[in-house]
């Protein structure tokens, strides 16, 4: 039995050291393999490809999440965004400091450099990115030398003519890459030109003018650029602008009688140059025609807002289609190489033609000179090139060359090169002259981009959030998972106690549900703006205009947990006072009065139930769109939170959970919550006629957006073009044409605030 054993134990070991031994052969062959030279080979071949891939995801994706806030677009392309010039930057010092060589090295470098600088879609993924121009300017020369390197060091004497010819044109689209940003960071020149311009339009004495035909709205369009501009006495030669017979404004514009200048050419060269007006505030310089009333009130209230469809009817819609077409400008302009090749010199369009012509001979000069096995190579192994390699290659070159046929004839299609054109036809009528071939290609092009131009520059959706829904589900769901939660959140805190704070970590203010602008709700908000013309209140005008100025109490604010300083501009407490007594009124409605929502009412109840949410969604997702500080908005938005799910609880009906809650007095108290003062508001619309309740309800709403719409957030608001871009955002460039800059310039009837 003890011999048995004692085999038994001896061949275990045996299979054991075998099985060892075996692991160890499979662990050094892997290792062996893994460093072969036909590996490495195929793994730096496998990382340009990937490299490859991602720009061109950039070319082709990179403008679609101004469109799109799905998951797949916006992470997709800050992915891309990030590791392609990381990745790019790898694979040079990998093909540098490998002991494997080939011939491929040179021109991969190069097309992957070429392929960066060519993508047009996407400069920048955020503003600030044009801000490091120094870093680019070190990334740009950390590149060429690591490029310059690599030809030296591994072309043979064949292969030097396609790889500097492809070098050039790389070197080329990148400094055509670094203008953009510089024209998006620092071009005050351009900005100051414009500002200068208004401020003497609007300072001298005007004899007529008239929004709707345009006559004395000299607004600029298109000038000439010069080298040799100075500033003299403050005044950035704004007098040789008005003297210019090259200078387009869109008075110009309008009296064109040329009849190749469509509607829609004018209306997108109207946003153009209201793209430079609105620009300003970016660069700080100050919105001189602002405090020339009426001229700018009336271009809005006279002009802009009465526009004109393609049906030759008046339509909300086409003044707020100019204002898309504008923020979509201004999209291009910080985020794209569009802004660069409109204002740069005609060799920025003609470069990329030249380019995609001269590629078809690198391809040609790379398959015939450099695979060849370079010569002169005494250290590392040389490859010899397969025909997988030479499919790749040449592959990567033709997708350089499309990738520049397409985007100059794509550029004719879009709005600037549309604007290009409209100017063209302006000064041909001016100078009597005729159209060439180029200018008759141009104009087929670009009625391929006015046939598009009924798709959305934008998402055009509105954020939706219900606090008496979402915040009390979210945390129920937090409740379940307490425990790692509270891991996590004292995990941050120990990292860094004076970065991390609990109000800076809420996965739960992504709000998912959004909807389309729905047509009532311009129109709401356009005839508050009407009504109003144009002096704001936070609700307290249409409830006078109502007769429901005894609720006017829901639009002051006593609420301590904003701070003092700050307490005058923050609306959340009064946007959240009602919004839980629109969702009360609402849950009133749905369960008396189902059968009856219909007709104007059916309206009044959208509008108002739309508004509301998406004012709450601005508090959650969006508040520095929003007055005051967002710490403050966000603190508040915490302790109401709370509150309604303290309150709630487990109750199945919310609302004959909140129609239980006594309230005393026609007016709260001086220490009354927000959520009792909501539901206090509740009640006491309840008590209205249900036609009545919500025309009060939906006038307060259009009137509260537009209210909190006029702020000095411009970096806020362009910022969120990248993400689809928001209504308010609309509304904050529509006002900001009529003058309206600043919410106190136009502060009445409101009693406390």
């Amino acid at each position: 039995m003890e011999l048995d054993g004692y085999c038994f134990a001896l061949r275990s070991e045996l299979d054991i050291r075998g099985i060892n031994a075996t692991l160890a052969l499979w662990s050094n062959r892997t290792r062996d393999f893994w460093k072969s030279p036909r590996v490495t080979f195929i793994r730096i071949e496998g990382l340009v490809v990937a490299a490859a891939i991602m720009v061109l995801f950039l070319a082709i994706f990179g403008s679609w999440r101004r469109k799109r806030r799905s998951l797949f677009i916006q992470k997709g392309v800050l992915g891309a965004y990030i590791l392609s010039s990381s990745l790019v930057t790898y694979l040079l010092g990998s093909m540098q400091s490998s002991v494997v060589k080939s011939s491929m090295y040179p021109i991969w470098a190069v097309s992957l450099y070429t392929l960066i600088g060519c993508a047009d879609s996407i400069t920048a993924y955020s503003l600030d990115d044009n801000k490091e121009l120094s870093r680019q300017l070190y990334q740009f020369g950390l590149n060429t030398a690591y490029v310059l390197f690599l030809i030296f060091t591994v072309s043979s004497n064949n292969g030097y003519i396609p790889v500097a010819l492809l070098g050039l044109i790389a070197e080329i689209k990148f400094s055509h890459r670094l203008s953009a940003s510089q024209v998006a960071s620092v071009s005050w020149n351009l900005n100051k030109m414009v500002a200068d311009y208004m401020y003497q339009e609007h300072s001298k004495s005007e004899p007529a003018y008239d929004p709707a035909s345009m006559k004395g709205y000299h607004y600029l369009v298109d000038w000439p650029l010069r080298s040799d501009s100075e500033l003299e006495a403050g005044i950035l030669c704004a007098s040789d602008l008005k003297a210019d017979a090259q200078v387009i404004h869109i008075e110009k514009v309008w009296q064109c009688k040329h009849r190749s200048l469509s509607e829609e050419l004018k209306y997108t060269c109207l946003s153009f140059s209201l793209f430079h007006l609105l620009r300003r505030r970016f660069f700080g310089f100050e919105c001189s025609e602002s405090s020339f009333q009426p001229k700018t009130h009336d271009f809005v209230f006279k002009g802009l807002l009465l526009l004109k469809n393609e049906d030759g009817v008046i339509s909300y819609n086409q003044a707020f289609k100019v204002i898309e077409v504008e923020l979509a400008f201004m999209y291009d302009f910080f985020f794209t190489k569009y802004a660069a090749v409109y204002y740069g010199s005609w060799h920025r369009t003609f470069m990329p033609v030249a380019s995609a012509c001269l590629v078809p001979v690198i391809a040609y000069l790379t398959v015939s000179r450099v695979l060849k096995i370079p010569s002169g190579m005494e250290r590392g192994t040389v490859l010899d090139t397969t025909r997988a390699d030479v499919v790749i290659t040449v592959a990567i070159l033709v997708c350089i060359a499309l990738l520049e046929v397409l985007q100059v004839l794509y550029y004719w299609t879009t709005i600037w090169g549309r604007v290009s054109l409209a100017c063209q036809y302006v000064r041909e009528q001016a100078q009597n002259k005729q159209r060439g071939c180029c200018m008759r290609f141009k104009e087929i092009l670009a009625k391929i981009g006015a046939s598009m131009s009924n798709e959305r520059y934008f998402e055009g959706k509105l954020g939706q959030y219900s606090l008496l829904e979402e915040s009390v589900s979210w945390y129920h769901n937090l409740s379940k998972h307490y425990f790692v939660n509270t891991i996590v959140e004292k995990v941050m805190a120990s990292t860094d106690p004076m970065i991390y704070h609990p109000y800076n970590y809420h996965p739960w203010r992504e709000v998912r549900k959004h909807i389309r602008v729905p047509e009532e709700v311009k129109e709401a908000v356009v005839q508050s703006l009407e009504r109003t013309d144009g002096k704001l209140t936070n609700g307290a005008s249409s409830l006078e205009h109502n007769r429901a100025s005894h609720l006017s109490w829901a639009c002051r604010d006593s609420e301590s947990i904003v701070s003092c300083p700050q307490k005058k501009e923050n609306q959340a407490c009064c946007i959240l006072t009602w919004h839980i007594a629109t969702c009360y009124s609402e849950m009133a409605t749905l369960k008396h009065f189902p059968a009856s929502v219909g007709g104007e009412l059916k309206v009044h109840f959208d509008v108002a139930t739309t508004l509301s949410k998406y004012c709450a969604y601005l508090v959650v997702s969006q508040p520095k769109l929003l007055p005051g500080h967002h710490y403050d908005t966000r603190r508040v938005f915490e302790a109401v939170a709370k509150e309604a799910l303290g309150f709630l609880g487990d109750n199945k009906d919310k609302y004959e959970a909140m129609r239980s809650l006594v309230v005393e007095g026609e007016t709260p108290e001086p220490k009354e919550t927000i959520f009792h003062k909501g539901v206090r508001l509740g009640k006491r619309l309840g008590t209205m006629e249900e036609g009545a309740r919500w025309k009060v309800l939906a006038d307060f709403w259009a009137e509260m957006l537009l209210y909190v719409a006029p702020l000095d957030n411009v970096k806020e608001h362009f910022e969120c073009l990248t993400r689809g871009g928001e209504f308010v955002t609309y509304l904050w460039a529509l006002v900001s044409h009529a003058g309206i800059l600043k919410r106190e310039d136009h502060l009445v009837g409101v009693g406390g605030v």
